[in-house]
């Protein structure tokens, strides 16, 4: 009896080892075959956590009024604890026979105001856990960016392949209208801005139907026009649940624009007159920054701002690479770093400039 004790003992004592072994030869094997997803997985499994709090941190601020704040619910909380505990005692003499208990102590108070911040604590850590078991699966740099071979394009990809359609159809646009010019802002004979290149695209990207509800010549925000304006586009909205859909007056957003050197509200360029070619001239790109709704006829900018560096400039909110998607007149899509020489980036939002990009555009 002894004997088969002790062989089921050493067999239980067994099985860690072997799973262990196990996890680590399946990481060896998918090293050498290339196959990363496993290794990641276990890296973000085990170093998740200070990914997490170094994403967080730097936007976490602590006030003297939240730290006061906390500490009177401490001592409040201390307070009705002894309390209740003080009661509960009482009623407990003065309805059973037992042995008189002793009053209520105060570490008693304390063990159950440690066990109340332990949980209000470990509520937060659950959050934070599901947080990041979700920035694994859908952040670009998480392992579906990162393993964008094995599990489908990350965000990043997803957002040029975006901005490339919206390049696509604004050059249809173009090829079609009146001296092949680009949408633009448009104006009232007295001035008044009334709608967005975006609401000029909209026929365009499949959405004619929506297009012809819109009271043209009333501005976008009128009481005629709000409703429609209200609704997301999709079209126009950055890859990822995180982003708000709506600014503050519940307009729908846009997370991308077109180059004011091209397109605005008095000045459209021509398709046939970019003396700079048009694969040398940028159109547009990815936006993270003083939003405007889809429908706001001045929603262009100048890429000259820079990216990343202007809050009114183009910028993307990729950490692992920083820049921004930026999409040219030919249709041609490219990440643009943010470091990017700044008279290069002035050269590609010009569209006459007679600069000399070539070095700039050999790695296309």
């Amino acid at each position: 009896m002894e004997s088969e004790t002790g062989t089921t003992t050493r067999k239980t004592k067994r099985w860690p080892k072997v799973l262990v072994g196990f996890l680590l030869g399946a990481v060896v094997v998918s090293g050498c075959l290339g196959i990363l997803f496993p290794i990641q997985t276990l890296f973000y499994l085990a170093g998740g956590w200070f990914l997490f709090l170094k994403r967080v941190l730097p936007s976490v601020s602590v006030s003297l009024s939240g730290i006061i704040t906390a500490f009177a619910f401490l001592v409040l909380m201390a307070v009705i604890i002894q309390l209740l505990g003080t009661f509960l005692i009482r009623n407990v003499r003065m309805k059973t026979d037992m042995t008189p208990l002793s009053g209520w102590r105060i570490r008693w108070t304390g063990f159950c105001l440690l066990l109340l911040v332990v949980a209000f604590t470990g509520g937060f850590a659950v959050v934070g856990v599901a947080h990041q078991s979700a920035w694994i699966v859908t952040a670009s740099e998480g392992i579906i960016g990162l393993a964008s071979g094995h599990r489908g394009p990350g965000r990043k990809e997803r957002s040029q392949r975006k901005l490339k359609n919206i390049a696509y159809e604004t050059i249809n646009f173009a090829s079609g209208a009146e001296g092949n010019r680009f949408p633009g802002g448009s104006i009232s004979s007295t001035g008044l801005p009334l709608h967005s290149w975006e609401t000029e695209l909209l026929p365009y990207l499949g959405r004619l139907k929506y297009y012809q509800q819109i009271d043209r010549f009333q501005p976008w925000n009128s009481k005629t026009n709000a409703k429609l304006f209200q609704k997301p586009i999709r079209e126009f909205l950055m890859p990822g649940s995180e982003w708000p859909e709506q600014n503050n007056q519940g307009f729908g957003l846009s997370y991308y624009t077109l180059n004011s050197h091209i397109s605005g509200l008095k000045e459209r360029a021509s398709l046939n007159r970019i003396p700079d070619g048009v694969s040398n001239t940028l159109l547009g790109g990815e936006v993270v920054s003083q939003l405007r709704a889809w429908g706001d006829p001045v929603n262009f900018r100048d890429p000259a701002l820079g990216i990343n560096s202007h809050q009114e400039g183009f910028g993307g909110p990729w950490q692992q690479r920083r820049g921004a998607n930026m999409v040219f007149l030919d249709g041609s899509a490219r990440f643009i770093n943010e470091n990017i020489d700044p008279e290069i980036l002035k050269a590609l939002a010009t569209p006459h400039g007679g600069e000399d990009v070539s070095t700039f555009l050999e790695g296309r």
